[in-house]
């Protein structure tokens, strides 16, 4: 009923619970685990960016549309000023990249979150900025990320308005960062259109999405060359619409949803910095409730998810000065239930998901070329050999510092 408003911003919430492709270079080889540092983390927490101050990095999709680009030019060493290009994650909060999937949602297509009505159809509105600040604070930092989408189309007939929609969007974050020991960011998204119809320009139909998100890692050292890590992220969501035209009432749908979800696991690296070894163990909880429609009795459904146990593991060795080899695994067990007003109960006990990935990194001086090796060309070798038609690479990224 809710269509793809619904079923988009429900895949943001619980995306953590399944495992899937991470779309991210070096992060993809690395199986998401952000337990691992990487200079994708500015697009979580806004305020690394002036850490990876003066560098350009391009993310290549299998076609030349997809994939996408960021600059970090800051004005001096301890401020920094970036911009990304055909993010999917402009207005979208993530609050699942700790666990088992790339922060980086939606970037191979650039789409970002799609407003669905009710009786109409969707509306996907295009970025218009994408942008970052931040600044040091003596050992500390503190960032920002904006950025916006919007979209309008109308009708007029001899001067006289005939119908208009109109969708709005924002995200904004902003993150703090504890020295070299945690990273926490507070994230608020809204996405919310109407329709109108009529000389009057009467309103039809409007929709909305609002996400708010609190998430962090923080490490403890134990020892030289190991730290203990943690992960938190915390997610409260509401999908809402209502119908104008409709002759008995104005039907509302409304979607809330709570999810928490933690992880910790230990890292370990080397003196020389050659490997690099990371696992975490983690757990999570989803609530959604859903209401169909304010003008039907006894519809509502109550869903509760529950991951566990979750785990991911990650490795980056260094075998020769300009070349790195990067793997990971993740295993995820899923417990789902959902229960209507009226006792009907469904429960799914026992869904597990496990999957891999694997990639090498090319180093060149100030330039870093990251590739994520195909799952059939690890196993199969190129098609000459093992029929593999996947080609050597599912996703390559460049990274450069000036």
């Amino acid at each position: 009923m809710f269509k793809q408003v619904t079923h988009t911003l429900v895949a943001l919430i619980t995306i953590s619970f399944m495992i899937s492709v991470a779309h991210a270079d070096r992060r993809t080889s690395l199986g998401g685990n952000m337990l691992i540092k990487d200079r994708d983390d500015t697009f979580v927490y806004p305020q690394l960016a002036v850490k990876y101050n003066r560098s350009i990095s391009m993310d290549f999709g299998a076609q030349a549309g997809f994939g996408n680009a960021m600059l970090i030019a800051g004005p001096n060493k301890k401020s920094a000023i970036g911009i990304a290009l055909n993010r999917g994650d402009s207005v979208q909060p993530i609050g699942d990249g700790s666990y088992v999937t790339s922060p980086e949602l939606g970037m191979i297509d650039g789409s970002v979150l799609s407003l669905d009505y009710h009786t109409q159809d969707s509306v996907t509105p295009p970025t218009i900025a994408d942008i970052f600040y931040a600044m040091k604070m003596g050992k500390n930092k503190l960032g920002f990320r904006l950025g916006f989408v919007n979209r309008s189309a109308s009708q007029v007939n001899d001067g006289d308005p005939v119908g208009s929609n109109g969708v709005f969007g924002f995200r904004l974050s902003a993150g703090y960062s504890i020295g070299k020991k945690g990273d926490f960011v507070f994230d608020i998204s809204n996405v919310s259109g109407k329709i109108l119809q009529g000389k009057d320009e009467d309103e039809v139909e409007d929709a909305s999405v609002m996400n708010i998100h609190l998430g962090g890692r923080y490490y403890i050292p134990q020892g030289k060359g190991f730290k203990l890590g943690t992960l938190f992220d915390f997610n409260m969501a509401n999908v809402a619409g209502k119908q104008y035209s409709v002759d008995i009432g104005k039907p509302e749908n409304s979607t809330s949803t709570i999810a928490v979800r933690a992880g910790v696991g230990p890292v370990y690296r080397n003196k020389e910095k050659k490997y690099t070894v990371a696992m975490h163990a983690h757990l999570g909880f989803i609530s959604k409730n859903e209401e169909p429609s304010s003008e039907v009795k006894d519809d509502e459904i109550a869903t509760t998810t529950i991951l566990f146990p979750g785990f991911n593991m990650a490795m980056e060795y260094q075998i020769r000065d300009w070349l790195v080899f990067r793997s990971s695994a993740s295993y995820n067990h899923v417990i789902k239930s959902s229960e209507e007003v009226n006792k009907t109960v469904s429960n799914d006990n026992g869904n597990s998901e496990f999957g891999w990935n694997a990639g090498l990194g090319f180093l060149m001086e100030n330039i870093r070329i990251d590739g994520t090796l195909s799952h059939g060309f690890v196993t199969a070798g190129p098609q000459f050999m093992g029929g593999n038609a996947q080609g050597l690479f599912s996703l390559v990224s460049a990274t450069a510092k000036f």
